[in-house]
């Protein structure tokens, strides 16, 4: 697949207006999110990204994704409880703190009038606090979800998701056996049925993980790649998107080569040429690396294109671009916002060194 194989489904006059919301910034150990982790560096930093879809065709407003729960310490399932607790289990931590529900009541949208929640998968910190939505508000989740993850904590004492996401409220799987469209090789569904918002099938991470792509005008996209990656330089640099000879003037400092780079004296050293990826995916972070390996693949020949701007649920460089709810991104390409945010990640690896 390259970027030019990619052939989006034709206009049909619809958009959908996508708002980000950041929902959280975190840490977690290095080595739990890349292979090979980089030497002095314990945690990375990460965002959590939850999204108003608003369809005026359809007078429909969506979530995807909801980042974390409220109260997260005391609510949390046993079984999940058990990961973060104690040293031997040092999974990072919660620095910032904004709760989806809240912050878009605050600014006048009920609760009442998300008719549904997509989660692109069943994380902590993703499928947030759906009881605090009323009944009317459908949950729509990734095939294979309800057999992994139903029923929920108490019910199933050993679930890492309450019951109370599912509880009189309908659980649709995404009927992607159905589909017959295919978009840069994913198993695509229009949501909306007007072109406008289509779920990627993008199993690895989970095996019911999904990813989204949005229309934002005619001619632009924005893809929603969820937990795809968790770090952006897992995408990037790509054979689509190589390396700049010249970083942009916004990143402070030079690329070094790769002998004079304190991460070529790893013993897995990261790769280096200007078409391969800095990290590798960490196989403990995923539940099928090589399908995980073959998502990632996908997408960066959607990253390869000037009309697609990918937006990774953790990827904290875009905090610095984009402008979050009640505006909207898109304006993306208008604006260069992808081209603003794609290297920015250089300016946390000893790639680059200042003057």
């Amino acid at each position: 697949m390259i970027p030019e194989d990619i052939h989006f489904p034709p206009y049909q006059g619809h958009c959908v207006k996508v708002s980000a919301i950041n929902g959280a910034k975190s840490h977690m150990p290095a080595n739990m999110l890349v292979h090979p982790a980089p030497q002095g560096q314990k945690y990375m930093n990460l965002a959590d990204f939850s999204f108003l879809i608003e369809s005026r065709h359809c007078n429909q407003k969506i979530l995807f994704d909801l980042a974390f729960m409220k109260d997260l310490g005391n609510r949390m399932p046993p079984a999940l409880k058990a990961l973060f607790a104690g040293d031997e289990h040092d999974m990072g931590g919660i620095d910032e703190f904004h709760n989806v529900p809240d912050t878009i009541q605050a600014q006048g949208i009920r609760l009442s009038v998300i008719n549904a929640v997509i989660w692109s998968h069943a994380h902590i910190d993703h499928v947030g606090d759906l009881s605090v939505f009323p009944p009317n508000t459908d949950l729509v989740v990734g095939p294979g979800l309800k057999a992994s993850c139903m029923p929920g904590y108490p019910t199933n004492p050993d679930a890492f998701v309450l019951d109370s996401a599912f509880q009189g409220r309908r659980v649709q799987e995404v009927d992607f056996a159905s589909s017959t469209t295919a978009i840069g090789g994913f198993r695509a569904v229009d949501f909306f049925s007007d072109g406008s918002f289509w779920l990627l099938e993008a199993p690895g991470h989970t095996d019911h993980h999904l990813c989204a792509l949005c229309r934002t005008t005619e001619t632009s996209w924005c893809l929603l790649g969820g937990d795809a990656c968790h770090n952006i330089a897992q995408l990037r640099p790509n054979r689509f998107r190589p390396l700049p000879d010249n970083i942009p003037a916004s990143i402070p400092g030079r690329i070094l080569p790769p002998e004079r780079c304190g991460c070529a004296q790893t013993p897995h050293p990261v790769r280096f040429d200007k078409e391969s990826s800095f990290y590798d995916l960490a196989p403990g972070m995923h539940d099928n690396i090589e399908e995980a390996e073959q998502t990632l693949e996908k997408l960066k020949a959607f990253d390869g294109r000037d009309d697609v701007m990918i937006v990774m649920t953790h990827d904290v460089t875009l905090l610095d671009v984009l402008e979050f709810f009640p505006q909207d991104i898109n304006d993306w390409k208008a604006r260069d916002w992808a081209a603003q945010g794609r290297w920015l990640f250089l300016k946390n690896t000893d790639r680059v060194a200042t003057p």
